[in-house]
Protein backbone atom coordinates (compact mmCIF):
# COMPACT_ATOMS: atom_id res chain seq x y z
CA UNK A 1 0.00 0.00 0.00
CA UNK A 2 1.16 3.46 -1.04
CA UNK A 3 0.93 6.94 0.76
CA UNK A 4 -1.13 7.96 -2.39
CA UNK A 5 -3.71 5.06 -1.50
CA UNK A 6 -4.13 5.98 2.24
CA UNK A 7 -5.29 9.20 0.75
CA UNK A 8 -7.49 8.12 -1.80
CA UNK A 9 -9.53 6.06 1.28
CA UNK A 10 -9.07 8.67 3.39
CA UNK A 11 -10.74 11.10 1.28
CA UNK A 12 -13.25 8.71 0.36
CA UNK A 13 -14.41 7.64 3.66
CA UNK A 14 -14.93 11.39 4.68
CA UNK A 15 -17.38 11.71 2.15
CA UNK A 16 -18.89 8.50 2.67
CA UNK A 17 -19.59 9.95 6.19
CA UNK A 18 -21.39 12.93 4.38
CA UNK A 19 -18.79 15.40 4.79
CA UNK A 20 -18.73 18.51 2.32
CA UNK A 21 -15.90 18.85 -0.35
CA UNK A 22 -14.62 21.90 1.44
CA UNK A 23 -14.54 20.13 5.03
CA UNK A 24 -12.53 17.25 2.80
CA UNK A 25 -9.93 19.73 1.07
CA UNK A 26 -9.61 21.43 4.36
CA UNK A 27 -8.45 18.22 6.05
CA UNK A 28 -6.82 16.98 3.44
CA UNK A 29 -4.81 20.38 3.14
CA UNK A 30 -5.52 20.80 -0.66
CA UNK A 31 -5.49 24.54 -2.46
CA UNK A 32 -8.02 23.30 -5.17
CA UNK A 33 -11.44 22.06 -5.25
CA UNK A 34 -10.52 19.88 -8.18
CA UNK A 35 -7.54 17.99 -6.42
CA UNK A 36 -10.11 17.51 -3.54
CA UNK A 37 -12.56 16.08 -6.13
CA UNK A 38 -9.32 13.45 -7.08
CA UNK A 39 -9.09 11.65 -4.38
CA UNK A 40 -12.99 11.74 -3.05
CA UNK A 41 -14.58 8.59 -5.05
CA UNK A 42 -17.69 7.81 -3.67
CA UNK A 43 -18.61 3.66 -4.44
CA UNK A 44 -21.42 2.74 -6.69
CA UNK A 45 -23.41 1.93 -3.80
CA UNK A 46 -23.54 4.61 -2.14
CA UNK A 47 -24.40 7.30 -4.77
CA UNK A 48 -27.47 4.60 -5.23
CA UNK A 49 -28.50 5.07 -1.81
CA UNK A 50 -28.08 8.75 -1.75
CA UNK A 51 -30.93 8.72 -4.82
CA UNK A 52 -33.41 6.20 -2.74
CA UNK A 53 -33.01 8.29 0.12
CA UNK A 54 -34.54 11.24 -2.09
CA UNK A 55 -36.69 9.45 -3.71
CA UNK A 56 -38.52 7.73 -0.89
CA UNK A 57 -38.29 11.16 1.03
CA UNK A 58 -42.00 11.79 1.27
CA UNK A 59 -42.70 15.59 0.91
CA UNK A 60 -45.00 18.80 1.71
CA UNK A 61 -46.18 20.20 -1.38
CA UNK A 62 -48.09 23.06 0.17
CA UNK A 63 -46.81 26.16 1.47
CA UNK A 64 -48.77 28.17 4.08
CA UNK A 65 -48.46 31.72 2.52
CA UNK A 66 -50.35 32.63 5.47
CA UNK A 67 -52.79 35.15 3.20
CA UNK A 68 -56.20 32.74 4.74
CA UNK A 69 -56.94 31.61 7.66
CA UNK A 70 -58.13 27.84 7.84
CA UNK A 71 -62.34 27.04 7.94
CA UNK A 72 -62.60 30.68 6.48
CA UNK A 73 -63.33 31.32 2.94
CA UNK A 74 -60.58 32.66 0.39
CA UNK A 75 -61.44 36.20 -0.96
CA UNK A 76 -59.38 37.65 -3.79
CA UNK A 77 -58.16 41.40 -3.42
CA UNK A 78 -58.45 42.85 -6.64
CA UNK A 79 -57.86 46.78 -6.34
Amino acid sequence: MRWHDLRHTFASRMAMAGRSLLEIKEAMRHKTIQMTLRYAHLMPSRIQDAVEAIVRKPTDTTTDTGLFEPGKRATALIQ
